[in-house]
């Protein structure tokens, strides 16, 4: 039988215990499982027995995003993220159009790169402590949430590999969530403030100043993460208030709120800065209101297994799910695993359990509360497509709430578990109950959520890497230092759909394989020296060469796969142009290297982009998209086929941007392409966020080829000039490019 003082004890939970205290004193558990955590997961991603050492000569994944976060690393390791010489040649490549609030992401990588002194070992190094950090810091929480040990090591272990933190390793940031528990411990401390029977307690200056620190640096992992967490502490303050009816911990959330969005402000602080000093870049992180309801979850996405589930049934179910329904996309991540699953089941039944009258206790019904209200924010239709609408809709992955689901889900089924046992057995029978309990749990949960390694996946990536390496690495050694490489074809950055057999960053493997090179890709689309390679890129290949000599390039990258046949033409030309063909062929034939000889030195230093492009001879007059260029413009509906832009049956806007900087004068815009009885398609052109129309005309059946001609004056300068084609569910347009021509050549 159970003494009272253990049955107390056990029944009564006022707040959750110092977490600092916990990890003073059970240092022994939290240290034996992040260990634990990050050899398993070496295991998983490198497979057995490679993986109890950690893979540090390749990155884990080196295709799409994972590319653009490796180039967000190398650039943090050689300086910081906001500028680097070596991308955007010779207009440099500044990254502060695209706001984040990842300060601490950023300092963690760049300490890990110094360390390492490679990316790939900083990337895997990365991604391999997200799990041995979120570790300790559930394991602490749970722990002040009053688990018994085992439950909280096992809560913990499966909490970490969730399907979640494999299947976002392309977004290396969101692995990282060890934020999420420590929102948990704040809300639960609100909402138990004041504790029964404490009396008012002051804090003192360091206290106060330590807290303030504390939360700005949970809120430099993530803006998303920022966001929910402020959610999480905002509903607990509520409820907390309408619980003991007072309001001091409602104060105490709002408080953490605004010190949270102090910390945010504080990080997209540069970008603001930027946006007012040089003006808004509407091309570059362009979201919709929609985004919202076209990322969010689904509740059916919280229970299925994981896509690549050991159990084929199993997979074969999720499969059947994603192929057959609509709105299917990186929500697919947010499978809660047969654990989380049941716990998310179990919180629905203390819902009505409450609802009936029933006694619950405080722990499970705040749980309940929160994962309510989280679900109800991430889900399709729900509050997150409202603040999106109203609020903003720079936020538009609401799908990655799961994670905050997941926690409050595990921690349920735990707490649950616990409390029959404890009810219901003694404490000398309950503990090697619960001892057998959790790992049964642990084993059932991590076979569950994870996959074996993928050798074969493994040797392909590693395959990539090297020949990429090596490739570059030979132009390196072919080049004087510093020299500069002009990439075709032109791919604008960042997020832009493919362009024939080439992905967004296809481009990127030049910057990270050498050292001293500089590149002409990646330089921020929208801004003066994407506009300049964008426009050159529609010049004959002589006039590339021409003006890309002026500028101190020594090379051409040519990557075949970015052509609609593979690039015979261009290749033909340099051929001829050069007299000799390629210096260099990567490994699989993909991608040539061609040496020219500079006309002058590499050098931008001092100058502004209006004088590079001066010194190049070459000052684009004239607007154009074409083939590549077309591709790059952002859109709602439409397709990219054959180079040429083809409505898609949807109502929306064809194309927009690019957002450019024009003179005052006098244009005319020739729209070429091909329409089949178009009804209630046209072309305009804007500024001023769509407030300033400057000319409009409607699209009609082409003669020649043109589908729309017209000429209109500025009577001043503008920074943000649009051309939009808008078509509607009955128009079949096909698009093959526009341009835009000062008739007096200023």
């Amino acid at each position: 039988m159970m003494s009272a003082k253990t049955k107390q004890d056990r029944a009564v939970f006022s707040g959750p215990q110092p977490i600092g205290e916990i990890f003073r004193t059970e240092w022994k558990w939290w240290l034996s499982g992040a260990i634990l955590s990050f050899v398993l997961a070496s295991v998983l991603m490198t497979g057995w027995p490679g993986g109890l050492i950690p893979n540090l000569a390749y990155p884990f994944t080196y295709h799409g995003d994972g590319l653009s976060h490796s180039w967000m690393l190398q650039r943090v390791i050689e300086g910081w993220i906001f500028d680097n010489p070596r991308s955007g040649f010779p207009f440099g490549s500044s990254f502060l159009d695209y706001p984040g609030s990842d300060s601490a992401n950023y300092l963690v990588l760049k300490l890990l790169g110094l360390l390492t002194g490679e990316y790939p070992a900083a990337f895997n190094l990365y991604f391999l402590l997200g799990f041995a950090v979120s570790f300790i810091a559930s394991f602490c929480v749970l722990r002040a949430f009053r688990l018994e040990v085992p439950f909280a090591f096992a809560a913990a272990t499966i909490f970490v590999f969730l399907p979640f933190h494999f299947l976002r390793l392309e977004h290396l940031f969101y692995t990282w969530y060890f934020v999420v528990p420590i929102f948990f411990y704040v809300a639960f401390s609100i909402f138990y403030f004041p504790r029964e029977g404490e009396g008012r307690r002051e804090w003192g200056v360091v206290n106060l100043i330590g807290c303030f620190i504390g939360l700005v640096v949970l809120a430099s992992f993530g803006v998303y993460y920022a966001l929910f967490g402020v959610i999480v502490v905002g509903t607990a303050g509520f409820t907390g208030w309408v619980r003991s009816g007072k309001s001091g911990g409602f104060w105490r959330a709002m408080a953490v709120s605004l010190i949270v969005i102090i910390g945010v402000l504080l990080n997209i602080g540069p970008n603001l800065i930027n946006s007012r000093v040089n003006g808004a870049n509407a091309e570059v992180a362009a979201r919709s209101p929609v985004d919202a309801e076209v990322y969010g979850l689904k509740m059916m996405q919280l229970l299925l297994p994981r896509l690549s589930h050991r159990e084929e049934r199993f997979a074969a179910l999720t499969h059947q799910y994603s192929n057959a329904y609509p709105l299917v996309n990186e929500n697919s991540t947010a499978t809660l695993g047969v654990v989380g699953g049941v716990g998310f089941l179990l919180l629905g039944l203390v819902f009505l359990i409450n609802l009936a009258g029933g006694k619950v206790d405080s722990r499970l019904a705040l749980l309940t509360g929160l994962v309510f209200v989280l679900f109800l924010f991430g889900t399709i239709g729900g509050l997150g497509a409202l603040f999106s609408l109203i609020i903003s809709s720079s936020i538009r992955g609401w799908n990655r709430i799961s994670i905050f689901i997941g926690f409050g889900s595990i921690t349920a089924f735990f707490l649950v578990f616990q409390i029959y046992l404890t009810r219901f057995f003694s404490p000398s029978r309950s503990k090697p109950i619960i001892l057998i309990a959790s790992l049964a749990v642990m084993a059932v949960g991590i076979y569950d959520q994870t996959v074996p390694a993928c050798q074969s996946c493994n040797e392909q990536t590693k395959a990539a890497f090297e020949m990429d390496k090596n490739f570059v690495q030979k132009i390196e050694r072919l080049l004087p230092p510093s020299a500069a490489i002009y990439q075709l074809p032109y791919m604008a950055f960042p997020e832009i759909p493919p362009l024939h057999r080439m992905n967004a960053y296809d481009l990127m493997p030049g910057f990270l394989h050498s050292r001293s090179l500089r590149w002409s890709y990646a330089g921020m689309k929208g801004r003066e020296g994407d506009l300049f390679f964008r426009s050159l890129a529609q010049q004959p290949i002589a006039k590339q060469i021409e003006v890309i000599r002026k500028l101190g390039f020594s090379g051409i990258y040519l990557d075949r796969r970015g052509f609609a046949d593979d690039g015979r033409a261009v290749q033909d030309e340099l051929n001829r142009i050069l007299s000799s063909g390629p210096v260099l062929t990567r490994g699989d034939g993909e991608v040539v290297f061609y040496r020219i000889s500079p006309t002058r030195p590499a050098s931008e230093v001092g100058m502004n982009a209006r004088e590079i492009m001066r010194l190049a001879g070459y000052v684009p007059a004239k607007l154009q998209a074409a083939g590549e260029a077309l591709a790059a413009l952002p859109r709602q509906v439409g397709q990219i086929r054959n180079g040429h832009l083809q409505s898609d049956g949807r109502t929306g806007f064809l194309l927009f941007g690019p957002y450019a900087s024009m003179g005052a004068g006098v244009y005319q815009l020739v729209v070429n392409g091909t329409a089949a009885t178009p009804n209630g398609a046209f072309v305009d052109v804007v500024s001023g966020g769509g407030t300033v129309k400057h000319f409009m005309a409607p699209l009609a059946a082409p003669k020649d080829d043109v589908l729309a001609v017209g000429v209109f004056q500025l009577d001043a300068p503008v920074k943000d000039l649009e051309i939009r084609v808008f078509v509607t569910q009955q128009d079949r347009v096909e698009l093959g490019g526009y341009e835009m021509r000062d008739l007096k050549g200023n």
